[in-house]
């Protein structure tokens, strides 16, 4: 790792062996149709810029302000007003140093929740937020050049060998730029690790034997002598204890004022969990985030009918934190898509859990121009039913992004306000074939989520009605939505068959918080194709 003046030349750090690659996407349209698009918009009768992003909104460099303030209510945060019709910009809003260095870029006005300003209390602890800046006010000494594991852990911590409490707390404005391929499951002295290599670090009480999965596996068959009661005793213990051993090599903690930004299109964290914990003002962008593989997932046979493995590990967490904005990256299970995982006592091993999970209280994001791709249990607004807390938190925008063959969770929302825009969901026939889709939009517990001109595509033979699901929700907002490129009512199709009906209503509207510009839905799909993903903002390392 090295900060400024003294700045590496960029290069290149390919995958390490076993290193998840990146997977190619399977589309229907290609992304290099500019003229197409342009076309194919125009005819929809609306303008769309295609091409490069917007320009961006200021950031002073090392003077721009961090985007707390001690104490007060921030006057002009959000616009009053309605939304317009037309496109999106799909960047954030930057004046400042060098073209294409998205380091300092902060987001733009109005851009969602994330660009808010007013009071917010996750856990009950009052913040007051301002619109989202994460490292642009960083002195030069707090930039950062990283591609390897231990680079990335030391510029969050912001010394070498710093601790995870070192990350999770600091406050200290930074920006960390990743310049190639990142491997969590890499040592400080750049061995690869494997699974087997922190099981062998666990001796099984009583028994002298490393742990190991197969053993696990044997002991608690639900079909053998154990049965379904819950796992426990020496072979548990041990799991549980290499679990902590791979939770200290591959779960990163993410603090305050930070901006992590990919630079080119082949920047990349895989293995990891990044967790953005009791944090405010951060952003991650350009940025392919893949295969948060939990080594040592946990049998649970009283979950369903049939018990899960449940794993612990998502690829971003955001927990307890505020004014988030996550965009212009990919998220994928890398070299272990759901369809590669084997069966063991009838139920998949799954080894992943969320892709970009939000919960905890989180509060203030925005989610724009980012891949979900070939996943199941995907977006999880809100992490039980219990956390009568996070009652006014989970405040999320969802705009412009593409999802793909994903299972479920697109998102799943508890408590929150939540408004689901212009996004392009895609389901292939390997998915339908598979028969993995449960649903996107999930109504869960005191949710109110408003979803707008959305475009569903399904494979022949799937039942729309599945598209919306209720979890003890009330309510649903839906409205402009097309399914397979015809207009759609499909929370009316899913209260045709439903024993409890949702509400084709919600208590707020996204208009009163902030300004937003709708695509007519036919154009959804084009623009998402061509801007959405890690790869399609131009970026340099820092000038």
């Amino acid at each position: 790792m090295r900060t400024p003046p003294v700045l590496r030349p960029r290069r290149v750090v390919g995958p390490t062996p076993g290193n998840a690659p990146a997977l190619p996407v399977t589309r229907p349209l290609v992304r290099s149709l500019a003229l197409p698009l342009a076309l194919a918009v125009g005819m929809a009768g609306v303008l769309v810029a295609v091409g490069p992003p917007a320009a961006a909104h200021p950031a002073e460099g090392a003077g721009a302000a961090v985007g707390y303030a001690s104490g007060g209510h921030a006057q002009g945060g959000h616009s009053q007003g309605g939304h317009s019709q037309g496109g999106h910009s799909s960047g954030g809003h930057s004046q400042g140093g060098h073209r294409g260095d998205l380091g300092r870029e902060t987001i733009s006005t109005d851009d969602g929740w994330a660009a808010w300003s007013g009071p917010t209390f996750p856990e009950g602890v009052e913040r007051q937020a301002r619109p989202t800046t994460g490292g642009a006010a960083a002195t030069r000494a707090e930039v950062y050049e990283v591609d390897t594991w231990q680079e990335l852990r030391d510029a969050l911590a912001g010394r070498e060998g710093g601790s995870q409490n070192d990350a999770r707390y600091n406050e200290t404005p930074r920006i960390v730029y990743v310049t190639g391929a990142i491997d969590a499951f890499t040592a400080p002295d750049a061995t690869r690790l494997t699974c087997e290599d922190l099981a062998s670090q666990v001796t099984v009480e009583g028994t002298g034997e490393p742990f190991s999965m197969d053993d696990y596996i044997a002991q608690y068959d639900p079909s053998g002598p154990w049965g379904r009661a819950d796992p426990e005793g020496p072979l548990e213990q041990a799991r549980d204890a290499a679990a902590s051993l791979q939770a200290a090599q591959t779960q990163q903690h993410v603090g305050s004022n930070v901006t992590i930004v990919g630079v080119g299109d082949d920047a990349q964290i895989s293995g990891a969990n990044l967790r953005v914990r009791d944090a405010h003002n951060v952003i991650l962008r350009n940025l392919r985030f893949s295969d948060g593989y939990d080594c040592f997932p946990q049998w649970d046979p009283g979950d369903g009918e049939a018990g899960n493995w449940n794993s612990a590990y998502d690829n971003v967490s955001l927990w307890t934190s505020t004014s988030v904005w996550v965009d212009h990256s990919t998220f994928d299970d890398g070299a272990h898509p759901a369809g590669s995982l084997p069966v063991v006592y009838g139920r998949p091993f799954e080894v992943h859990d969320g892709l970009l999970d939000i919960t905890h209280g989180s509060d203030l994001v925005t989610v724009s121009y980012n891949e979900f791709l070939s996943h199941d249990k995907t977006m999880l607004i809100g992490s039980s039913d219990s956390r009568t807390q996070d009652r006014g938190q989970h405040r999320v925008t969802l705009h412009h992004n593409y999802w793909e063959d994903i299972g479920q969770r697109a998102p799943r929302v508890r408590y929150g306000d939540v408004h689901a825009y212009n996004n392009y969901y895609r389901q292939t026939r390997r998915q339908a074939e598979a028969g993995s889709f449960q649903y996107y939009w999930g109504s869960g517990r005191e949710s109110s989520l408003v979803v707008e001109n959305n475009a569903v595509r399904l494979a022949r033979g799937s039942d729309p009605a599945k598209v919306v699901g209720a979890y003890g929700g009330t309510m649903l907002s839906e409205s402009g939505t097309t399914l397979n490129g015809r207009r759609t009512d499909l929370l009316a199709a899913y209260n045709a068959t439903a024993s409890t009906p949702l509400a084709d209503e919600a208590r707020w509207a996204p208009s009163d918080a902030y300004r937003y510009r709708l695509l007519p839905t036919v154009a959804v799909p084009w623009v998402v194709l061509a801007r959405a993903g890690a790869g399609e903002l131009r970026s340099t390392s820092p000038r």
